[in-house]
């Protein structure tokens, strides 16, 4: 069996440096530090990198560069990498699950000021649609940054306004709107037998509530439009 090879922390940089100009010797550090790499060390204490650790660098950079995913996500999905069988299907579902639906390859997650200039809204009206749940902002060394999702809602919800919506409307919605997805998380977890299933039956679970959310709330549109022209 072939011995694993080991990297000094300034071969390890280049190897990555060329793909992740902003990487130092202080970013290997933090990310040690928040439990996302656990390098070997030498007796006097030097980090030692295998390349399976620089695989993981390479992932953990990758999902915040392109991405921007926060650490506390990459570290739940590197949780879940570890227990899967094939880890590019396994990431390839992560992805879906954690990808905004509104998804830009060329967004740049914007602060609260941002969300303000690009929406029109004021920072009280986005303070006030987080309250409501309807904005998920994250925090990442910048501060706050809310991604195309939010950006999308705010605009839809600034379009609004300008049509004589308070913002307040909005609260029963987002009300409404949680307690359906707890309900739909409830069923998959019942369903789902056990804290970890398998990759093909998670994914056949999501594909399952997409659906049925779909199917339902185009019947009932439709059914209370009928009810009303009856009305």
């Amino acid at each position: 069996m072939t011995e694993p090879k080991y990297y000094t922390i300034s071969e390890t940089l280049a190897q990555l440096q060329a793909e992740f100009p902003d990487l130092t010797h202080s970013s290997l550090r933090f990310l040690e530090k928040e439990g996302l790499l656990q390098p070997q060390r030498t007796q006097g204490g030097h980090r030692l990198y295998s390349d399976e650790d620089i695989a993981r660098i390479r992932l953990i950079k990758r999902l915040q560069a392109q991405r921007y995913y926060p650490l506390e996500t990459i570290r739940h999905m590197l949780g879940k990498l570890k227990q899967a069988k094939n880890t590019e299907a396994e990431m390839a579902f992560l992805e879906s699950l954690y990808t905004p639906l509104s998804y830009d390859p060329d967004f740049t997650p914007l602060s609260r000021e941002g969300l303000s200039k690009r929406t029109g809204l004021s920072p009280a009206d986005i303070l006030r649609l987080e309250e409501m749940g309807l904005l998920f902002p994250y925090v990442n060394g910048n501060g706050l940054r809310y991604d195309e999702d939010d950006l999308k809602m705010a605009e839809l919800v600034a379009r609004e306004l300008k049509l004589n919506a308070v913002i307040d409307d909005f609260a029963q919605l987002g009300k409404a709107m949680h307690a359906l997805v707890q309900e739909e998380f409830n069923m998959f977890r019942k369903l789902a037998g056990n804290d970890n299933p398998s990759i093909e039956r998670a994914q056949q679970l999501k594909e399952t509530a997409d659906l049925v959310h779909a199917l339902l709330r185009a019947k009932l549109y439709r059914k209370m439009i009928q009810s009303k022209d009856k009305g």
